[in-house]
């Protein structure tokens, strides 16, 4: 793409709250003219149940009724993109693809920052797999990922790094750990088959002192012990930045059903100002000087013994967390620098 002054018709949550939401905004910011479709809004309301169902299904049994809303939205528009870009891309399936190509003349591309190859949520991308043909260019942020999708069909894949956004994420001064109550904090869901409530039950009762927030901690069977800390459910927005920055440690754990090497806050955690403190992995290792940018462990000993030395080694804390904010903001992982690589090369 020539120029980044584009028209992009972009398929996408748009609420203020989503990741979607600030992936397009930082395409307005690099001077793009953005449209925003939310394929939810197209599908419209339906039952609580018929959305579990559309979920287990992959979205095959909503693929007439999304193309008959797209058809009817796309006689009324009069947008002209250069570029149609796919957040997420689970709902939208070949005969969807089709028509955008058809009614479109412009590349497709797709965005996804989570594993539709793995094994973590079952059925759920069966109508993007279907439709991995239909795309010019596939954005993925897992190797494994890139691999396989090749090898079903997709014609070009380019590999970039989770983002943070330069504006929600931005580290203020006014934010800074709190020191009369520090706490180890993790915000996240709980996920089905992965260890996340019996590893935090563990820190728990070695004694440090815990903030959870997040959904989902009710279902686990250490719930009981769990709610003592439960903060609430997720964050979003000025007050999830906030939580992440203010906390002595924000932990980063990975899920291992979904190949993870680093997440979201891998970066988040760093570029709101906190001190991040996550399983050791290649990809993190390679994004921060252990010790110095960050803090990593192995088992659960081992970050309860770098819990500890961070919560009563405050200078060393505020090193480490101003290094890490400094190196993140250095890397070019923020959104508009992802944005302008995938536009580089579309």
């Amino acid at each position: 793409m020539k120029a980044l002054t584009q028209s992009i018709l972009y398929f996408g949550a748009n609420s203020s709250t989503s990741t979607a939401r600030h992936r397009a905004d930082a395409l307005r910011r690099l001077g793009c003219n953005v449209t925003v479709v939310d394929p939810e809004k197209l599908i419209g309301s339906r039952h609580r149940f018929l959305v579990f169902l559309d979920y287990r299904s992959g979205y095959r049994l909503v693929q007439r009724r999304l193309l008959q809303a797209l058809r009817d939205w796309g006689v009324a528009t009069k947008v002209v993109p250069d570029l149609i870009w796919v957040n997420g891309g689970e709902h939208l399936g070949p005969a969807v693809l089709k028509w955008l190509r058809q009614r479109f003349d412009c590349p497709v591309l797709l965005y996804q920052n989570d594993d539709p190859t793995g094994s973590r949520d079952g059925n759920r991308f069966l109508s993007l797999l279907d439709s991995l043909q239909y795309y010019d260019l596939l954005c993925l942020v897992r190797a494994e990922s890139e691999l396989e999708v090749l090898s079903l069909g997709a014609k070009r894949t380019l590999r970039v790094f989770m983002s943070y956004d330069e504006i929600l994420h931005a580290h203020h001064a006014s934010v800074d750990p709190d020191r009369s109550r520090p706490v180890v904090s993790f915000i996240g869901t709980l996920i089905p088959g992965e260890p996340r409530d019996t590893f935090l039950l563990s820190l728990l009762k070695a004694g440090l002192p815990l903030s959870l927030i997040g959904n989902g901690w009710q279902r686990s069977p250490h719930w009981p012990s769990l709610k003592e800390i439960h903060q609430g459910p997720g964050r979003t927005g000025p007050a999830y930045a906030q939580a992440l920055g203010s906390a002595a440690v924000s932990l980063g754990m990975l899920s291992h059903q979904n190949r993870d090497l680093i997440t979201r806050r891998s970066v988040e955690v760093p570029a709101c100002g906190g001190l991040f403190c996550a399983e050791r992995t290649s990809e993190h290792q390679l994004l921060y000087e252990e010790g110095q940018e960050a803090v990593f462990w192995s088992s659960t000993d081992e970050c309860v013994e770098q819990c500890r030395r961070l919560l009563t080694e405050s200078q060393l804390s505020t090193t480490i967390r101003k290094n890490g904010n400094h190196q993140v903001r250095g890397l070019g992982v923020g959104n508009e620098d992802i944005c302008r690589q995938i536009l580089g090369v579309i």
